[in-house]
């Protein structure tokens, strides 16, 4: 007998959704930027935020979000350690895998 579908796993696609929706809005964004809009979206009403936030690290991979780092090293938070930031953005030309359901 085939297994159920884990909770995150049911909300995959409709948290990458809403992540395009807001980096569309945005053009792009560093991760803790994308984490924080995860958890508190609110259209997400079947994943506790903590859910929101770790299925979102799940999903922003290539080749639907692309990565790029920035050239010049940033202040990263409260540490005085200067490195290059993470910045994600949207891949226009990826279409969604949608698959034939069986009869």
């Amino acid at each position: 007998m085939a297994k159920r579908r884990g909770k995150r796993q049911q909300f995959t696609r409709q948290v990458r959704a809403s992540i395009k929706v807001f980096l569309r809005g945005v053009e792009f964004a560093t991760m803790k930027e994308i984490c924080a809009y995860a958890v508190a979206d609110n259209t997400l009403e079947g994943l506790s935020p903590v859910n929101r936030r770790a299925v979102a690290f799940t999903v922003m991979k290539a080749p639907v979000f692309h990565s790029f780092k920035t050239v010049n090293a940033v202040k990263c938070g409260a540490s005085s350690t200067k490195r290059p930031l993470t910045l994600w953005k949207v891949n226009e030309g990826y279409e969604e895998f949608v698959p034939f359901k069986k009869d």
